[in-house]
This record gives C-alpha cells, structure tokens and sequence, in this order.
C-alpha cells in the first residue's frame, strides 16, 4: 500500500530532524551551543516574516502567556538536547530524547488532568525502561550527557503542555510565528554579545543545518494538520533510524546490542 502524504511528510520531517542534529553535532567542536541554536530560529523567521508582513494578525495571540511558555520549553529542549549531541553519539542522544511520551502521559495525567488507562501507561512504562537501557546508569557505560538528553525531553514535555492549551483558540500559523520571533529574540539576546563570525568553511554546514530544521518544523506541522495524531505518532519514531544511519555514516558510531 501507498504511503499515506501525511505519512510521507512526518517522515521527511523526521529525516529533517535527524540531519539537522548530525549537522549541530558536526558544528560543536566550531560554535558554541547558542550560536547554533539563534542561526536555527534565523532561518524559521525568515519563513514566518513574509506571513506576518502579509497578515499582522497572526501575532494576535488568545492566550499568549502559554505561547511564551511554549516557545521557552520548546527552546530549552533545543539548547540541552544540542549540548548533549556535543558529548554523545547521535543516536544514543536521539533514544534517550525519546523519554519524552513519558513525560508527556504523567503531565497531562496531573496538569490537565486527563485520564490516562492502564494500557497507556504501560506503554510508556516500556518505553521509560528502553531509555534506561540505553542510558545504563550505574554502570560503567553510562554518559553524564545522557542527563542533558533527558532533560531537553522534559522541557519539550512541557513545551509539548503549552502546545495543547494554545491549540483551543489560535491556529498552527501564530504558534510557529510566537515560536520563531520569540526564539529569535531570546536567543540574540543570548548569543549575539559573545558571537564570533563563523569560518567560512563552515558556513554550508551551518546553512545546511538552519535549512534542515526549518523544513523539519513545517513537514511536522503539515502532517498534523492532514491527519490524526495518534495515527501519525508511529511514524515520528523512524528518527531513531535516520538517527542511527547518519552517526554511522558521518561518524562512524553505530548502537551496540
């Protein structure tokens, strides 16, 4: 059968996702995290201003205090998950990410108070045990970078909280602008006073990775906005596969058993 076009288009988001974070690994050794993280939402904005410019209303926000919310946890998510890729292998950073669901079923279950039945929570309860396998705290293989994984899946978590909340009264467009002008400013804030200009051999890479992400976030969104949710969610998974591909093939690290 056919793949699905909103199929399609989450895993080319995915695929998106993937190499932009081998990308930013590539780039640690050359830029400082925040640096990376601002020429991310640079690119996202200059998809986002031709939109504002034709329609200013897409700034008018319902509610937004949980837009600000969304944009900072969806930020911090971005700047511990980068820091992480500096300190451990892509894939491995990419699994334990995958916590997030976790998180996400224990705050709507107390935030949002939704109901959550045994079936859901022993999915996630998996889940939660195939992040500590591959995390292996304890032992010797464990990485302290695996705790900045785990964190960016909670701020996301939260990111993921606020994203529920404005999707009630403003649409998919004034999320992702909210997201882009206020990463920007956040982020110039940030990174501007201590930036260095990059080397010119590393510009490509740098444009490469701002364009990777920025289309990863439309390719998610026009997904979601073709299907259901819960149909698509398998699918964001494949991220761990394009994950694995590119750290053997870039960085010649592959997962072990």
């Amino acid at each position: 059968r056919a793949i699905p076009p909103a199929s399609g288009l989450l895993l080319a988001g995915m695929c998106c996702f993937a190499a932009s974070d081998a990308l930013a690994k590539y780039l640690t050794t050359r830029m400082s995290v925040p640096e990376m993280v601002w020429f991310r939402y640079v690119f996202l904005v200059a998809t986002i201003a031709p939109l504002v410019w034709r329609e200013p209303a897409l700034l008018r926000s319902r509610q937004p205090v949980f837009q600000v919310g969304r944009c900072l946890g969806t930020l911090s998510s971005a700047l511990l998950f980068i820091a992480a890729l500096g300190q451990m292998p892509l894939a491995e950073a990419t699994a334990i990410a995958f916590a997030s669901p976790v998180f996400v079923t224990e705050l709507s279950a107390l935030l949002l108070k939704e109901h959550v039945d045994r079936p859901r929570w022993l999915i996630v309860g998996v889940g939660f045990i195939g992040v500590l396998i591959v995390m292996q705290p304890g032992s010797a293989a464990f990485k302290p970078a695996a705790v900045l994984a785990v964190a960016s899946a909670m701020a996301w978590a939260m990111a993921v909280m606020f994203t529920r909340k404005v999707a009630e009264t403003d649409s998919v467009t004034t999320t992702m602008s909210y997201t882009a002008l206020i990463g920007l400013i956040t982020m110039s804030a940030v990174a501007l006073p201590s930036m260095r200009l990059p080397a010119w051999g590393d510009v490509p890479a740098i444009v490469a990775m701002g364009v990777a992400w920025c289309s990863a976030q439309w390719f998610v969104v026009s997904a979601y906005q073709r299907m259901n949710a819960s149909v698509l969610a398998p699918f964001a998974y494949s991220q761990l596969l394009f994950a694995a591909l590119l750290g053997w093939a870039v960085f010649g690290a592959w997962p072990s058993g």
